[in-house]
């Protein structure tokens, strides 16, 4: 396929047909037949796709390559969605269904992981969890700064 010199348009079942059979809902089953029976259907798709990329949905009008200008849309981002990469299972955004990494021991967190899960708690959990409880009564914040800075 050569999008450039558009040669392929010279074999579109659509040259000679009137063009305002591709815009009228009254014509819609015949534009969709002549598309879908056209041998360059796969050129004029890849190029319709490309002419209208980043067109919102409601600007994308009639039917080419057998596709109402809803579905070109649709098309154009399920192809982007299927070209991202996959997700780095390194980065701190999970993502849904991800599980979530335990907090390290030596943290509240992980003091209260194991209340939770009633297991035994090591000293670096205790003495991070009375870290915590101390701060909480001196600032009224478990955070690592004081209250109203």
């Amino acid at each position: 396929m050569d999008l450039t010199t558009r040669t392929w348009e010279l074999s579109a079942a659509c040259r000679d047909e009137d063009g305002e059979l591709w815009f009228s809902r009254r014509t819609l089953v015949m534009a969709m037949a002549i598309c879908t029976a056209c041998p360059v259907l796969d050129d004029c798709r890849a190029a319709v796709l490309r002419r209208e990329e980043g067109l919102p949905k409601r600007d994308r009008r009639g039917i080419i390559a057998a596709l109402t200008g809803a579905q070109r849309h649709a098309l154009e981002h399920e192809r982007k969605r299927q070209q991202l990469p996959p997700p780095d299972p390194n980065t701190t955004d999970r993502g849904p269904g991800r599980p979530r990494e335990p907090a390290p021991c030596g943290t509240r967190a992980a003091y209260q992981r194991h209340l939770r899960r009633q297991e035994p708690i090591d000293d670096a959990c205790r003495a991070a969890n009375n870290r915590g409880a101390c701060r909480y009564r001196q600032t009224g914040t478990t955070e690592g700064h004081s209250a109203g800075s």
